[in-house]
Parts: structure tokens; C-alpha cells; sequence
């Protein structure tokens, strides 16, 4: 807005409600008028400290007042008129505005909302090109994040900016207000230096709800009954809303911004544009009104048919809003459903439900429940025990009570999901063989992952094995392979369902969760061709399995090929399932996001892979092993390291670790965020600390035979830490020979190369790596050898080899790492990690106390740090941090001379 005012006209903004038109224009107004420019404004174009600016009531008694301005003079001597709601304005003044402007007498800013009419003398202004079209939309999660950082004054954690974002979908109006509320009521509060929200508890404020059902206003009956419909039953298939009339108001909507148009395949569906409008519009809505049109919803579904699985959860879901209470078998259905969307609130509701003892199709009543029988855990077991023994039907009973126990591990309720499997398996009821043997294989995993029971683990196994008989054990089998990963025994789980598959005849819902469990062992153990072998074998019959089994063979296809140098190829099978459930709300399974992330990363594509891993942190991992958390949260910090953001690579770093002293993990797991933690060192620069972390990994790596990993440690040393390679050549080619991949032979070759300073080595290690599809570390081989060739006295191959890295560079969108380009600075001391991870807390303005609440150590220790830090840095003051930590540096790439 101020480069169009300095060009002379001006700017029109247009935009939906809320998304903050005319904040925009009362700042630029405000800063103009601070410049010195005469400002006019016109109807609610103003500030707080209006005494600055003249108001006018209408544009024409604005435009009787106005002196024409010498054209002689420079842009910035002309009034400058400020018009909000730019679409009221009578023709005839936007048509004398138009002369105004043409004429190079005034500049105008003017906002106005996009579904509305505007004049045609102020369209005419940015058709003639006398001003700027200026599109404002609600946030991004990038621009989200800034804004929080901007009015909080410090870092927000990844699962609260996911959190804001569902909640307002970037509208400014109802983020501000929302933040406002939450600091107030501090729901939005500070927890060792990081702002965190657990989400939406509460009613929005009086205000919050006042303002959005502005937005709502002026609404015809029609309208006013979508609404209320999607309020309460979103989403909504426009043929149903068609169904009932409402196509129109559908339309009228979509328009004004209130409705939100999305396809999904054949299907369009209705949602409202800002999700905080349900409650809004449902606090201010009869109960006998929401029942009614959550009936009408549920019958007209009932009447099309499902076509999808959530579309019997919402069905269900909608009768007990409702107030009936569908049948057991009904509610067990969508529990499962449920459960498989982790929608852990709603699947125990339902599992609760289904253990009470009312006639389906009548009104609910409040019949037993958990308070019934007691306080805590112990309250469930007793109500489950009552429901299995004196129900009419104790079978569909101990059923609820199974699967209310996969709800409970799916909540991080473990203790209790335990006490109630126990509970429940321990009645002597029949119930089907499938089912019993899901609830033991639920019931161990949460033993051995979760509880760290794993001898409790292996006897609840063996007695089920012995009951069901070897032969009928199915997935029990892949239980035991699956302890036996648990407990970093991976040559025993290749063992154990070698043993199984062996034996021929093997049932699907073996297969499926067997193989994965064996894939997996092998490509940590370094035979990616043998896994990808057994892949082979079961791609086929894979098409017939559970949506997530064939997601995570997907997942872990890719994984096997980066390893065999098929980085394209891995790419394709990852495209080849759906990542996302069918309303792209949550990943179908959080292990393809982190593949996906990865290949991106691999490709030289980091801002993709930030984008994913922001979505992906509010998820739960309670049920996918051995996906934890912090996982997540440390491949979002590589990603923003490498795609130059240092300093939230750093905050992210240490919020992972927070978590992952916090939670259960493992030995997989803790290797991933290893090197992620090693490569954010080496990102920031310090290049010792992120030898010693890498060093680390490779020999805990090594022992347990996780030989890939171990070698790619090592290459990260090699890369970043000057001298290192020639140390650790001949046991990357030991690693190398183990593991067979073309992904560790280069990485074996790299190390080697560099160790010799061989340019024609390098050069055809970058090749190699182009070939793959790994672009950046084609381009960072190929700087390696223009250095190599030049230090070597030649120089044309120099050149070349630089070219060929620039040709890389300006092919992708990433930078190369500065362990390349500030390999010849050697004037500055490197921080230590630790002072690493002070410097970033401080940059994001947290104090001494904040910074030593969050890293456990005393306030003195980190005011020592920052001594030494502020020496280090050659700097003076804390201000200085923030641009020393390379706070939201541009991703561009670094041009070097070849020499």
C-alpha cells in the first residue's frame, strides 16, 4: 500500500468480512498522516487517535472540501482521501473521484468487500491502472504464526498455531478477538517462555460472538436455515441442501464469504467459512430447532445412502444429538468408525452409550453411567463389569467394552485402558474370534510401547495364543514380531515372521500386520532389496487391506527405496495413496506425512515440508507406533532449518526435547530426532556439537545393528565437520558394504572423496545424487569439488563444477547448507548448543527467568551465556540476538565466487 501511494494513485482493497480491510486502512492512513501527508477520511476510514485526520460523513461533501493539489508537486503532496466501505459510495462520486485521481489532484486508499457492488468510477480507477487491486484474504499458517509472534512478543508452540489456525482459518477480525479473549481469560498462557492454548473450552466472548454474528446478518429465511443447518450438521452435501430448497441461499452465500465450497471427488459440501460461527450460531438457537434440522440431516442421509464410512458416524452421531439413541449395533459401528478417524471424545461416548441399558429408537435417557459407579479409573471397570454380567446383551457388551478400551489408549488413558481390557477379558463370554484377537493385540501394544511392560506383554500373549490355538492365532503373530521391534530386537521380529510366513496359507489380517512389522525390521537392519522383496510379494494382495496397513506399506515402500536410490520412485508411491481421510481433516496415517515431509526435504523442497509438518504436530500418536510426538515436532525443525528459518528451527529443537523427556519413545524414533537435532546444529552453525550429536547416534546406531542410520550420521559428520571424513572413510565403506543401497554406496563414496580432496570424485558424487532426485546434496557435492578442483590448482574444472551448481539452484527453491558457505570463515567462535538454544530463546524476547524456567537451569547460569554469547557474537545488546539468529531470513541461494 505505501509503494502504490508513493507511485502517486492509490490502492482499492478488497476483501471478505473479517479478514482485516480496514485495520489496513486506518494503519497506512495513520502512517501517512505520521509522515506529514494531509488525510481525509471518509465514513469509518479513521484510527483510535483520530485527531490527525479530517472525517467527512460522504465521499462528495470530501471532495467539496478538497483544494486541487499542484500536479507540478510530487505524489506525496496530494491529499490523500481514505474511504472504508468502499462499495457504499454513490456512483456519481466515485465517478468524480475517478477525474479527481486522473487528474493527479488526490491519492485514495479505499477498502471494500468483495461479494458487494462497487462503483464503477472506483473499479474504473484500477482498470485505468491509476491505482493498485489489492486482494486481502485471511492468513496462512505462516503469516499466523508472524502475526502471534507480533502481538504475543514471543514463540507460540507448533500444536497451538494448528490449534488457532482450525479454529479461525486465518480471518484477522476473529483471530484478534479470539487471542484477546484467551489472554484474558488465560487459556492462552506463557508455560516456560512458549505461549500455549489447549483449544476452544468455553463459549467465545460476548464480543467475539457479537461481532461474528454481525458478519451474519441481513439474511434472508432461506439463508437463515442453511445456517442454522450447517451449525449444527456440517458438512453438508449441497444435493441435500438442494434437496430442501436451499440451493439459492447456497449460492447467495458461497458469495458473501459465509459458506465455504469444498469437492471432494463427486461430492460438494458446505461448510461455514469460519468455524468459531457454529457455537456462535447454536448458543443463540432454539434446542427444539437443532433437533429438528439434525433429523432432517440424519433422515436425508438415511435416505441416500452412506457412501462413505463417516457418513454412518454422522448419521449416528446426529440421532443422539437428536436426543434417540440408535440401536447397539449401530452405535459400535460408528464407534469403530470413530475410532479409525481418532475422534477419541465422540468413540467414547459411544462406547459408553452402547454399555447402558436403554431400547434403542426411544428417547435417551440418563441411564447408568460412569458416575454411577464411583470416582476414577476404577468407575469404568465396575460399570464394565455390571454392563458384560447383567445386560440383556452381554456379548454386544463385552464388545463396547473392547473397543471403549482402544478409546482409551487412543486418549493417553493407558493405565486405565489396561485395567478395563482386563476387566473385560476376564468375563466368560463368547465373542467373535476376530475380534478377540484385535482387543489382545490393542491390549499388548499398549503394555509394551506404552506401559513398558513387555514381559506383561509376552505372557497376556502367549495365554491367547494358547486359547485360540496356534493355527487361529492370526494377527497375534504379528504381536509377537511387533515386541520384538518394541524391544529394538529387529533380527528376531525378521525371524518371527519369517517363521510365520513360512508356514503358508497365511490369512489377510495376518499379512497385514505382519509384513509392515518385517519391512520395517529389514530397512533398519540395512536390507532395503529384501524388504522391498517381501513388499513385492504382498503389493497385490495389500489393494484388500485396512486403509491404514496399506497406508503405512506405502509409507514404508518409500522409506526402502530412498535407501535403494530410487528417491523418484518413492515419490510416486507415496502419490499413489491417499494422505489424508476423506475430508482431508486428519492423515489416514501421520507415517506417509513423515515420509512425505522427508522425500520433500531430500528433494530441495523444505517450505513444503514445514507446511505438512505444521499440520501434522496437533496430532495424536498414541496408536501409531512408533511415531511419537517429538518426532514430528524435530523433522518440522530440520525443515525450517534447511529452509534458513534458525532460530524457530532452534525453539521447535527444544520444544521436541521437552517432549520427548515427557513421553514414552523409542530407539526408532529417538535416531530420527537425533539427527534432526544434529542437523539444526549444524544449520546454526554449530558445526562441533553437530559432529558430536551425529557421533553419538552412529555408535548407538551401530550396536543395534540399525546400520543405515548409522552411516547416514556418519555422512552428516563428514559433510559439516572439516577433516572429519578421512577419520570415519573406512567405516562408512564397512557400513556401506552391509547395507548395499545405492543411497549408502554414494554416501560412502561422498565420504571418501572428501577425504581426498578429489574433485572428479566429488563431481561424480554429485551426479549420482542428481540422478536420485536429492538436489541439494547434488548441488552441495558439486560446491565441494569446485573447491576440491580450485585448491588443486584447476581452475576450469572449477568452474564447471560451480556451474553445475548454480544450474542446481536455480532449479529448485533451497540454498546451500553454510557449512558450504562459510566454509572460509574462520573468525567467529561457535556457540556451544547450549548457548545455541539461549541465544534463540532470548531472540524471541523471553526473559533470563522464562529462559531458565524452560531449560531447567538458574537464571544466573543464563545470564553467564548470554555474557559469553554477546562476545561471541560481537555484539552489545539482546536486540541483536534477533537478527544473529538469522530470525525469518529469506530462503535464497548463496551465490559464491568459482574463482
Amino acid at each position: 500500500m505505501e509503494r502504490a501511494l508513493g507511485r502517486g494513485g492509490g490502492a482499492l482493497l478488497v476483501g471478505g468480512t473479517g479478514v482485516g480491510k480496514s485495520l489496513l486502512l486506518a494503519t497506512a492512513l495513520e502512517r501517512a498522516s505520521d509522515a506529514g501527508r494531509t488525510v481525509l477520511s471518509v465514513g469509518g476510514a479513521s484510527w483510535s487517535s483520530g485527531a490527525r485526520a479530517k472525517g467527512y460523513g460522504s465521499l462528495g461533501e470530501c471532495l467539496d472540501s478538497i483544494e486541487p493539489a499542484n500536479r507540478s508537486g510530487s505524489a506525496t503532496d496530494r491529499p490523500l482521501v481514505g474511504v472504508d466501505d468502499a462499495h457504499l459510495v454513490d456512483d456519481a462520486s466515485g465517478h468524480r473521484l475517478h477525474r479527481l485521481v486522473a487528474a493527479g489532484s488526490i491519492s485514495v486508499l479505499a477498502a471494500s468487500r468483495k461479494d458487494a457492488h462497487t462503483p464503477a468510477g472506483i473499479d474504473k480507477l484500477w482498470v485505468d491502472r491509476l491505482i493498485d487491486h489489492v486482494d486481502v484474504g485471511p492468513f496462512d499458517r505462516a503469516q499466523l504464526r508472524d502475526v502471534l509472534h507480533a502481538r504475543l512478543g514471543g514463540h507460540t508452540d507448533a500444536a497451538t498455531l494448528e490449534r488457532l489456525w482450525s479454529a479461525t482459518h486465518g480471518n484477522a477480525l476473529v483471530l484478534r478477538e479470539l487471542v484477546d479473549h484467551a489472554v484474558e481469560k488465560k487459556s492462552l498462557r506463557r508455560v516456560d517462555g512458549v505461549w500455549w492454548w489447549e483449544g476452544l473450552t468455553h463459549p467465545p466472548s460476548r464480543r467475539l460472538s457479537e461481532l461474528i454474528r454481525l458478519g451474519l446478518r441481513d439474511l434472508s429465511l432461506d439463508e437463515q436455515e442453511l445456517v442454522n443447518t450447517l451449525a449444527v450438521a456440517e458438512p453438508l452435501e449441497m444435493d441435500i441442501a438442494a434437496a430442501s430448497g436451499l440451493a439459492h441461499a447456497a449460492e447467495s452465500l458461497d458469495l458473501r464469504g459465509i459458506v465455504a465450497v469444498r469437492y471432494n471427488g463427486t461430492r460438494v459440501e458446505l461448510r461455514l467459512a469460519v468455524p468459531l460461527s457454529r457455537m456462535v450460531v447454536v448458543s443463540r438457537m432454539s434446542d427444539l430447532t437443532a433437533q429438528r434440522l439434525r433429523r432432517q440431516v440424519a433422515d436425508a442421509m438415511e435416505r441416500r445412502g452412506a457412501r462413505l464410512p463417516e457418513d454412518a458416524l454422522r448419521v449416528v452421531s446426529l440421532r443422539i444429538e437428536a436426543g434417540l439413541l440408535p440401536e447397539r449395533e449401530q452405535l459400535l459401528v460408528a464407534a469403530r468408525t470413530a475410532v479409525r478417524r481418532r475422534m477419541h471424545e465422540l468413540a467414547e461416548r459411544l462406547c459408553l452409550l452402547a454399555l447402558r441399558a436403554t431400547d434403542p429408537g426411544k428417547p435417551l435417557l440418563h441411564g447408568a453411567s460412569v458416575s454411577d459407579f464411583g470416582e476414577g479409573p476404577e468407575a469404568v471397570c465396575r460399570m464394565v463389569a455390571h454392563a458384560v454380567q447383567r445386560s440383556d446383551a452381554p456379548r454386544e457388551s463385552l464388545r463396547a467394552a473392547l473397543l471403549l478400551g482402544e478409546v482409551l489408549i487412543g486418549k493417553g488413558r493407558h493405565e486405565e485402558a489396561e485395567a478395563v481390557f482386563d476387566t473385560a477379558l476376564s468375563a466368560a463370554v463368547d465373542i467373535p474370534q476376530t475380534e478377540y484377537v484385535a482387543a489382545v493385540h490393542a491390549r499388548v501394544v499398549n503394555l509394551a510401547w506404552r506401559l513398558r511392560r513387555v514381559k506383561d506383554a509376552g505372557a497376556v500373549l502367549d495365554r491367547a495364543v494358547a486359547a485360540v490355538g496356534q493355527g487361529q492365532a492370526g494377527v497375534l503373530h504379528g504381536s509377537r514380531a511387533l515386541i520384538a521391534m518394541m524391544s529394538d530386537r529387529l533380527r528376531d521380529a525378521v525371524d518371527i515372521g519369517e517363521a510365520v510366513l513360512r508356514a503358508g496359507d497365511v490369512q489377510q489380517t495376518v499379512t497385514q500386520g505382519l509384513v509392515p512389522v518385517m519391512v520395517l525390521a529389514r530397512s533398519e537392519l540395512g536390507d532395503a532389496a529384501g524388504a522391498l522383496e517381501l513388499l513385492g510379494r504382498y503389493r497385490e494382495p495389500s489393494f484388500d487391506w485396512d486403509g491404514e496397513a496399506a497406508a503405512l506399506l506405502v509409507a514404508l515402500a518409500a522409506r526402502c527405496l530412498w535407501h535403494t536410490g530410487n528417491l523418484r520412485e518413492a515419490e510416486e508411491a507415496l502419490a499413489t495413496t491417499r494422505r489424508y481421510d476423506d475430508a482431508d481433516r486428519w492423515p489416514a496415517l501421520l507415517q506417509t506425512v513423515l515420509a512425505g515431509a522427508r522425500l520433500l526435504r531430500l528433494r530441495g523442497e523444505p517450505q513444503r515440508a514445514v507446511a505438512q509438518l505444521r499440520q501434522a504436530v496437533t496430532l495424536d500418536t498414541c496408536h501409531e507406533w512408533p511415531v511419537t510426538r517429538a518426532w514430528t515436532l524435530a523433522q518440522l525443525g530440520g525443515a525450517l532449518a534447511e529452509s534458513g528459518q534458525h532460530a524457530e528451527a532452534l525453539r521447535t529443537l527444544v520444544e521436541a526435547r521437552t517432549v520427548q523427556r515427557e513421553a514414552v519413545s523409542h530407539p526408532i524414533a529417538d535416531d530420527e530426532i537425533a539427527y534432526d537435532r544434529a542437523l539444526v546444529l549444524a544449520h546454526t552453525g554449530d558445526y562441533s556439537g553437530a559432529a558430536s550429536a551425529a557421533l553419538d547416534l552412529a555408535d548407538r546406531a551401530e550396536a543395534q545393528g540399525r546400520t543405515p542410520t548409522a552411516l547416514a550420521a556418519l555422512h552428516l559428520i563428514a559433510r559439516v565437520k572439516e577433516n572429519a571424513s578421512y577419520r570415519f572413510r573406512s567405516r562408512a565403506r564397512q557400513f556401506a558394504a552391509r547395507c548395499g543401497g545405492a543411497t549408502a554406496r554414494v554416501m560412502s563414496d561422498h565420504i571418501q572423496a572428501l577425504a581426498e580432496a578429489d574433485g572428479n570424485a566429488l563431481t561424480k558424487v554429485s551426479r549420482q545424487f542428481g540422478e536420485m532426485g536429492a538436489l541439494p546434496l547434488a548441488a552441495e557435492a558439486a560446491a565441494q569439488a569446485a573447491r576440491a578442483h580450485r585448491a588443486a590448482g584447476q581452475r576450469r574444472k572449477g568452474r564447471e563444477a560451480w556451474a553445475t551448481c548454480e544450474n542446481l539452484l536455480r532449479g529448485g527453491t533451497f540454498a546451500l547448507p553454510p557449512w558450504i558457505v562459510n566454509e572460509n570463515r574462520g573468525d567467529m567462535a561457535p556457540l556451544t548448543p547450549r548457548e545455541r538454544e539461549v541465544a534463540a530463546l532470548a531472540a524471541t524476547g523471553m526473559s533470563n527467568r522464562d529462559i531458565a524456567l524452560r531449560l531447567v537451569v538458574s537464571v544466573r547460569t543464563v545470564e553467564n551465556h548470554l555474557h559469553r554469547i554477546y562476545h561471541k557474537l560481537g555484539i552489545t545488546e539482546r536486540q541483536a540476538l534477533h537478527r544473529s539468529q538469522g530470525q525469518e531470513t529469506p530462503n535464497r541461494a548463496v551465490r559464491l565466487s568459482a574463482g
